[in-house]
């Protein structure tokens, strides 16, 4: 086996917004509060705003848990990428932390 880690030192958490209303059960289930609001009906005029009131950690919590909650969609894209570029490969697992 072979452990691959990745560091994401920037994110352009604006993009983050046209995504969360697709992402709204995932981060219920996650515990994260956006989700909550998300699953209450939250717009996203107030997504925006309340996603611009967030700490830097929040912020990088809630794009964990959007990465977390889409584990197996990335996994498959990654795997079909090196697949284009000649490697063969099966990824275990991805999992993203806030650090």
């Amino acid at each position: 086996m072979i452990k691959l880690e990745l560091e994401i030192s920037e994110v352009e958490y604006e993009t983050l917004l046209d995504l969360l209303p697709q992402m709204g059960e995932q981060l219920r289930q996650s515990g994260n509060p956006v989700g909550m609001l998300l699953s209450n009906g939250m717009s996203s005029g107030m997504a925006r705003r309340v996603l611009s009131t967030l700490s830097q950690e929040q912020k990088d919590k809630l794009a964990a848990d959007l990465i977390n909650g889409n584990s197996q969609k990335l996994i498959d894209k990654t795997e079909e990428l090196a697949r284009q570029n000649g490697v063969g490969l099966k990824i275990a697992s991805l999992e993203a932390t806030a650090q």
